[in-house]
């Protein structure tokens, strides 16, 4: 019996291992850090100790994660669940003649924040040019990786539909990414997501108003739509930028600005 029980032991611990390794995989995307000309980080195994560090970066009050509803309050300017992409956040202008880029990216995915740091200034300043219709599309599967997190990327999406509705929407999605802890699954804390709002340039009344918006998590719905989104998409990992509906080679996100650029609609 003991024999049987210890073989039982280590097959579901093979298991949960076999199950992390697939998931890290997935997110990784192999081939983005050729593309990128990056580092991959660390696997998804961690100790005991990382989780306790992680809870005493997360914010003390548990929350969950609502289920999908389209009738969930989404930011001004947020695309409604009928449009083709889905609860987005548009940069731009929609034009029939205008290459449409869609980004999907995952606050706590490091990848993410290093393909913004490369290419997310290039990639608006096509938006802002008339170039291309810009689209972000907001993920949050890592939520499920760090439990201890606390939700870490729902929470930063609903501050950002915070951030949105006080017009500064552009510049915070920037700040939370350039403020990504240095380990992932670290999470951010309600207060950080606050004081981010400084960052991306608030002040006064102005100010107060999105830091009240925040710990209430009032735009956790809007996250946990785009998740579903995310899901229904088949979205292999993140970042993933597609233009005109089609996946860009994860060998091209290093330059995708110029690669979409040279490829977009004339």
């Amino acid at each position: 019996m003991a024999d049987s029980a210890r073989t039982t032991r280590e097959k579901a611990a093979e298991a949960r291992a076999a199950a992390v390794a697939e998931e890290n995989r997935r997110r990784r995307r192999t081939n983005i850090g050729i593309g990128l000309g990056l580092v991959l980080v660390i696997g998804l195994i961690i100790g005991g100790a990382v989780f306790a560090a992680n809870q005493n970066s997360s914010s003390s009050a548990t929350v969950t994660v609502p289920s999908v509803d389209p009738k969930a309050a989404l930011p001004t300017t947020v695309l409604a669940s009928t449009s083709t992409e889905a609860y987005g956040v548009p940069y731009g202008t929609l034009a029939a003649t205008k290459s449409t880029v869609q980004v999907w990216e995952d606050f706590q995915c490091p990848i993410c924040a290093q393909f913004e740091s490369a290419q997310g200034a290039a990639l608006q300043k096509l938006a802002a040019d008339g170039k291309i219709y810009l689209v972000y599309r907001p993920a949050s599967f890592i939520d499920a990786n760090y439990p201890a997190s606390n939700l870490s990327s729902a929470r930063a999406t609903s501050a950002w539909g915070c951030a949105i509705n006080a017009g500064v929407g552009e510049r915070y999605h920037n700040v939370v990414f350039a403020n990504q802890p240095t380990t992932e699954g670290a999470g951010y804390t309600d207060d950080q997501l606050i004081a981010f709002g400084k960052d991306a340039g608030l002040s006064g009344a102005a100010y107060d108003s999105f830091a009240a918006c925040v710990p209430p998590h009032t735009y956790l719905g809007w996250a946990a739509n785009s998740a579903g989104a995310f899901r229904d998409a088949g979205v292999p990992g993140t970042p993933a930028v597609l233009l005109d509906g089609n996946e860009i080679p994860a060998a091209e996100l290093g330059s995708a600005a110029a690669y979409i650029d040279q490829n977009r609609k004339k």
